[in-house]
């Protein structure tokens, strides 16, 4: 299976059943979802296994197919984390270095079994040279992911 293969889970998805930091394309179908996705590669991940380390260097973007994870840091003694947040299927991971190029902010380890699709820094940019408004709603789709993320961190602190 590759990365296209997934196309019509997402077109499928629609927005009343997405959890809200998922990526909100209702207008995409099937064909867009595809010429997206045949940039990615599909990833299997087991139940607690870390499919992100902090501080890795890596702009990879995971789109999140099938499954849950958890974000989170690790404290000064080394041992012991916090959930910052539960990632589910139909979002994203990694938006922060995909953007920035900087290295990776939190760990991610999986709440349980599924699948991820990298989508590497590079190969989006050969998406968005051939799908330029498709680049550019995806990449609001993920702006919508940024905000929703940045005002629940917000909301947290202020509590």
């Amino acid at each position: 299976m590759n990365g296209a293969d997934w196309a019509a889970v997402f077109a499928e998805a629609g927005p009343e059943r997405a959890s809200p930091d998922a990526l909100v394309l209702p207008h995409w179908n099937y064909e867009h979802w595809g010429a997206l996705l045949q940039f990615t590669a599909p990833r299997p991940f087991r139940a607690s296994e870390v499919v992100i380390q902090r501080a890795a260097a890596d702009r990879t973007l995971y789109i999140v197919a099938a499954g849950s994870l958890e974000v989170g840091v690790t404290h000064v003694d080394g041992v012991s984390m916090t959930s910052l947040a539960r990632i589910g299927a139909g979002s994203v991971l990694g938006e922060q270095s995909f953007f920035d190029g900087q290295p990776r902010s939190a760990n991610v380890w999986a709440v349980t079994d599924g699948t991820l699709l990298l989508l590497p820094f590079e190969d989006f940019a050969c998406f968005g040279e051939n799908q330029p408004a498709l680049a550019r709603d995806f990449l609001f789709a993920m702006a919508r992911v940024l905000s929703i993320r940045l005002r629940n961190t917000s909301f947290r602190l202020r509590r």
